[in-house]
């Protein structure tokens, strides 16, 4: 990236995104990815940190309310994943899930939050990998937060035989049309408008010749229904009724696969990057430090 691409990056971003410490932390087979490190909150609870993996296609301006309100009372580290147009690969980089699980244990180790008491939070594919890593023990969070974790990867059908014909200019070049299905067919734009004005930013960003990559990979391909069985951990699985991207029933019933888990439908997908999702998080800790309840299962009410 030349220097004045650069530039025109930073430009883009908000003061608190270049508040951040921003690293660059080598992965198993010597590809890096960028990790931003929010220190210092002003009103510290517990002494728990956060590690932050957002889904496939999303930005930080996504989860930027989030991870500032969290930064208030813990430190975060916002992992950006080996598909985000951050990463730097190798080669033939891997991308299928259960080969990139160890990314996330390399970053684990790097980060020093092995020798130190911190939770996950994740969404969609980043929740895939914190899957991977609990079934096999490869991360040692004292609990975890799953947004619509993708147990599976569905595209349509027609998606993915043109992902294959089509080289990334091409794909490039459909991007008006991605655009277009999201607002039309996805994403409700009249309910969630900031979702709507988030999805299409994101493809309008997005890196396409490591998303094709990790979609071929994994797309109606990945199955991680039987690893949750072997999850032991302390979960909170979060579902959104209206959100047509990640059905709720799909969510629930994942939730009912794990053993240690309770479920919680934040009713909109708004609600699940805002601050219920906070107020979640902080209620979680409470419990996982001994100082608060068990989190119960409940529906919020939502328009």
């Amino acid at each position: 990236m030349g220097k004045k691409q650069a530039k025109n990056n930073d430009d883009q971003k908000s003061e608190f995104e270049l508040s951040a410490k921003e690293q660059y932390v080598k992965v198993f087979d010597g590809s890096q990815l960028r990790v931003l490190t929010f220190e210092h909150p002003p009103n510290p609870i517990e002494a728990i940190e956060i590690m932050f993996i957002p889904g496939l296609l999303t930005i930080f301006p996504r989860w930027e309310k989030v991870v500032k309100e969290l930064n208030e009372h813990y430190i975060v580290h916002y992992i950006e994943s080996r598909e985000k147009s951050s990463s730097k690969l190798i080669r033939r980089a891997p991308m299928k899930i259960p080969e990139i699980k160890q990314d996330l244990d390399d970053v684990e180790k790097a980060l020093g939050l092995d020798q130190r008491k911190y939770i996950t939070i994740s969404s969609s594919m980043g929740g895939s990998q914190v899957i991977e890593n609990l079934a096999s023990k490869g991360l040692s969070p004292v609990g975890s937060i799953l947004l619509s974790p993708g147990v599976e990867i569905i595209f349509p059908k027609w998606s993915i035989p043109l992902l294959h014909v089509l080289p990334s200019f091409g794909i490039t070049l459909l991007k008006p049309f991605i655009r277009w299905h999201l607002r039309a067919k996805t994403v409700d734009s009249e309910k969630e408008p900031q979702q709507a004005k988030a999805y299409i930013r994101a493809v309008n960003e997005a890196d396409v010749r490591k998303m094709r990559k990790m979609i071929l990979k994994n797309a109606n391909r990945y199955n991680g229904w039987p690893l949750l069985p072997k999850i032991k951990s302390r979960i909170i699985l979060i579902g959104a009724s209206t959100d047509k991207t990640h059905k709720s029933d799909f969510s629930k019933r994942v939730s009912e696969a794990l053993v240690n888990c309770t479920y919680v439908d934040l009713g909109t997908n708004t609600a699940a990057h805002d601050t219920p999702l906070v107020d979640l998080t902080k209620e979680f800790m409470k419990e996982l430090n001994g100082s608060g309840p068990k989190v119960e299962e409940r529906i919020l009410p939502h328009p």
